[in-house]
């Protein structure tokens, strides 16, 4: 599967970060991309330059986003990557229900409509089902409230869906601080921050040889989960100093 060429797949959330290196990946080693973004300028330059790239503009917040998706696609999708997100910060311990509901709908609920859809139209096609989640829900993060939640729920959610999918290699990847526009916004220090083009490095491969787990940068997820397992009074001391004043 590593070294195989033309696959069909479908990416989303491909005109920037991330999902365009990932994008890119695929392309330039000959597979046929389906691109999910809405972007249609930006689909459309991506389609000009590569002749396998298949452009779908559609904003996946609207309701028949996956519906309208799962009608464009000639042919059967072999690898899927719900790569699409969204990242919004509670303040000062304000619950803000509107902006959790934002969060778990793109994170959360769009992924799972998409994993309904394409397995009901592919689940004897689809080989590599790959979801992008977070390493945020390792450990509890100030202002992360939403975001964390929204993407523990995707981790755990998936872990369990692929137990009924036996013969599709499921990948749930947790990066850490990655060069984003997303990140961009963060006004706070991202320790073992890496590229896109690392991160897209290291999915591409994660996911053409079927690992289930793709955590990435490896120092700073083993940080990560060996604070997850101190004593919770140890974690809340840690917690408390990331709260800003």
């Amino acid at each position: 599967m590593s070294g195989s060429v033309g696959k069909r797949v479908l990416i989303t959330g491909v005109t920037s970060g991330i999902g365009e290196q990932l994008a890119l990946r695929f392309l330039q080693q000959g597979h046929q991309v389906y691109g999910v973004a809405r972007s249609v300028e930006k689909l459309q330059a991506m389609q000009q330059q590569y002749a396998n790239f298949k452009p779908l503009a559609c904003d996946l917040a609207s309701s028949d986003a996956w519906q309208s998706i799962v009608d464009a696609i000639e042919g059967d999708i072999e690898i899927v990557v719900l790569n699409a997100g969204n990242c919004e910060y509670l303040d000062n311990g304000q619950i803000d229900i509107g902006l959790v509901r934002r969060v778990f709908e793109l994170n959360f609920f769009t992924n799972i409509e998409a994993a309904r859809m394409l397995l009901e139209r592919w689940s004897t096609k689809i080989q590599r089902f790959a979801v992008v989640s977070s390493s945020a829900g390792f450990f509890p993060l100030a202002r992360a409230e939403a975001y964390g939640a929204s993407k523990a729920a995707v981790s755990y959610f998936f872990s369990t869906l692929r137990l009924s999918y036996p013969t599709i290699k499921f990948s749930l990847i947790h990066p850490g601080f990655v060069e984003t526009p997303l990140t961009d916004k963060n006004d706070f220090d991202m320790p073992m921050k890496i590229s896109a083009a690392k991160a897209a490095d290291v999915m591409y491969q994660g996911i053409l040889k079927g690992k289930r787990r793709i955590d990435f940068p490896r120092f700073f997820i083993l940080i990560l989960k060996c604070l997850s397992i101190l004593p919770d009074t140890v974690k809340f001391y840690l917690g408390k100093k990331m709260v800003r004043k």
